[in-house]
């Protein structure tokens, strides 16, 4: 069960400026207004070094989470604290829920470690269900879950966290949670639980949500020995300035968390109306910001038909080798068009 993006060909093949790109997963409002406003001025202050730890954000953060400012790691975005997680762990057997998530899929790959996939089912929902993890994982080293899951959309409930990291501890294996898309769904996180443990990393990105991927900002929650493993030597420094206080506002930004929750709402509802008719298809909605779609006609004439609509998107196989595609949740234009392309596909026109 693997996941692949749309046939980048159609780009190539589009007009200018032609190309609909559902491969994006970012706040389709863009950033915080305030969060702008806030690194606008913090131009102002861009001649001076910025603060090493970044004492602002990160105790805003632990006030927030309720833990210690020294149970907090920022980095130049989670891509890389993932990767200093694994340089410095160099685990061989890493455990990773699929539908392999192409980011992770990327980021095992330039570590050297062959993923060990565990299959998510469509026919449970894809939910994560620890009862099913093997027994072999004891043989394990690590183990890195999307939480939310990036492909599918499936949320793990927090009692299903707490027992999974009792579970590594007790076979001493690392657990690494990716919480990349959490805020969109609204999730709970085992953060006091993970900081109590020198196993569980949990990382988090400024991305997706708060649409600042730009500035290349994350940061780890974990307990201060694990945490001063992965920021050893190989540690680049500190976070701009700009972007820290950017992120800070972006974080304080309550009307930016209503608007974001009430525009993925509506536009989940137009998407869901528009495609949940036709019946070539079958709609999933999940708790991120897209929907999945499972089409009754093959995989090849869904990617013919995406290309000839110039539209790039991403599709994964589940286990029975049903096709899926991934549509996030895009500004209103994109949304409508992309349900007009695949109404097209999938109720071709005589």
């Amino acid at each position: 069960m693997h996941m692949n993006t749309g046939d980048p060909a159609c780009e190539a093949k589009a007009p200018s400026g032609k190309v609909l790109d559902f491969t994006l997963l970012a706040n389709p409002l863009g950033p915080s207004n305030k969060a702008k406003n806030a690194m606008r001025a913090a131009l102002k202050t861009i001649s001076r070094h910025p603060d090493p730890a970044t004492w602002r954000l990160r105790r805003h953060i632990a006030r927030t989470e309720h833990i210690a400012p020294e149970n907090i790691l920022f980095g130049h975005g989670s891509t890389e604290l993932l990767q200093l997680f694994l340089a410095r762990l160099r685990p061989d057997k890493v455990l990773i829920p699929s539908p392999l998530p192409f980011h992770h899929a990327a980021i095992l790959r330039g570590a050297g470690v062959e993923p060990i996939p565990f299959p998510l089912r469509s026919d449970n929902g894809f939910a994560f269900d620890i009862g099913r993890l093997p027994a072999s994982i004891s043989g394990l080293d690590m183990l890195l879950i999307p939480n939310p899951h990036g492909v599918t959309g499936s949320v793990i409930p927090l009692s299903a966290l707490h027992a999974l990291i009792e579970r590594t501890e007790d076979v001493r294996a690392s657990l690494v949670l990716d919480e990349a898309l959490i805020e969109f769904a609204h999730g709970d996180s085992p953060v006091q639980r993970a900081v109590r443990s020198d196993r569980v990393l949990i990382v988090r990105s400024f991305s997706l949500y708060h649409a600042m991927a730009g500035l290349r900002l994350g940061y780890a929650v974990g307990s201060a020995s694990l945490l001063g493993l992965v920021s050893g030597p190989a540690h680049p420094g500190p976070v701009n300035t700009v972007a820290a206080a950017g992120a800070i506002s972006s974080l304080r930004d309550k009307g930016f968390r209503a608007r974001t929750a009430e525009f993925i709402k509506a536009e989940k509802a137009f998407l869901l109306e528009r495609l949940g008719h036709l019946d070539g298809a079958e709609i999933i909605d999940t708790p991120c910001p897209f929907v999945l779609v499972r089409p009754h006609m093959s995989p090849a004439a869904i990617r013919r038909g995406l290309e000839e609509g110039h539209v790039r998107i991403e599709m994964f196989e589940d286990e029975n080798r049903q096709t899926f595609l991934r549509v996030p949740i895009r500004r209103h234009r994109e949304n409508a068009r992309f349900a007009k392309v695949f109404s097209r596909i999938v109720r071709p026109q005589p």
